[in-house]
C-alpha cells in the first residue's frame, strides 16, 4: 500500500456494477465493471468516468444487500488455494468473492416493477405489506422497491413485478464517448 492510500476496513461494503447491454450498444457485446463503494460519491465518479471512457451507454446500479467482508476473504483464500495461477488477479477474484450468493450480508428483496401507474404501484405495496419498504426507486421502465424479507405469494401474483432475492437497484444512465465521433 502507498503511503497516500487509506486503510480501509470494514465488516461488510456495498457494490457499484456499470452494465453495457447489448441492446443499447449495438454489436459491442455485454460488458460489466465493478466498483466496492468505500466512499460513495467518489467511487460513483470513479465508475461514471470508467464508463465514459469506455463509450456507449451505461446503467449504473447499487447492490441490494451488503456483502460479508469476512466470508468473502475465506472465499479468496479458498480459491487461492485451490487455483495459486490466480494471485495475480486478486482485485477481480475479490470483487467476484464480494459478489457470491453465500456473501451477502442481509436478506432484503428488490422487486423490480414494470410500470409508473399509482394505482399498480399501490397494489405493489399493499401486497407486501407488513413488510417494511425501506426505498422506492425510479427506473426508466418503472420502479425497484428495497423490501425487507417477506412472504411474497401475494407480490408473484402480480405480472408487472419481478421478484429478485439479491440484486442491484438502479442508480443512473450515462453515455459514454461516441467513438465514430473521434
Amino acid at each position: 500500500m502507498a503511503n497516500h492510500e487509506k486503510k480501509f476496513i470494514a465488516d461488510s461494503v456495498h457494490i457499484l456494477m456499470a452494465f453495457q447491454r447489448n441492446k443499447f450498444n449495438a454489436g459491442k457485446g455485454s460488458k460489466c465493471m465493478r466498483q466496492v463503494i468505500r466512499d460513495f460519491d467518489t467511487d460513483l465518479k470513479i465508475l461514471e468516468l470508467r464508463c465514459r471512457i469506455a463509450g456507449g451507454k451505461w446503467r449504473i446500479h447499487h447492490t441490494v444487500n451488503a456483502r460479508d467482508t469476512l466470508k468473502a476473504r475465506a472465499y479468496v483464500l479458498h480459491y487461492l488455494l485451490d487455483h495459486p495461477e490466480a494471485s495475480g488477479y486478486i482485485d477481480s477474484l475479490w470483487r467476484t468473492a464480494l459478489l457470491q450468493p453465500e456473501n451477502t450480508y442481509h436478506k432484503n428483496f428488490m422487486l423490480d416493477v414494470d410500470t409508473k401507474e399509482e394505482m399498480k404501484l399501490r397494489a405493489v405495496e399493499e401486497a407486501c405489506f407488513p413488510a417494511e419498504v425501506y426505498a422506492r426507486i425510479e427506473t426508466p421502465n418503472g420502479y425497484h422497491y428495497i423490501v425487507e424479507k417477506f412472504d411474497t405469494r401475494k407480490v408473484c401474483d402480480l405480472s408487472y413485478v419481478t421478484l429478485i432475492r439479491d440484486g442491484y437497484y438502479f442508480i443512473k444512465e450515462i453515455e459514454g464517448r461516441d467513438e465514430s465521433k473521434l
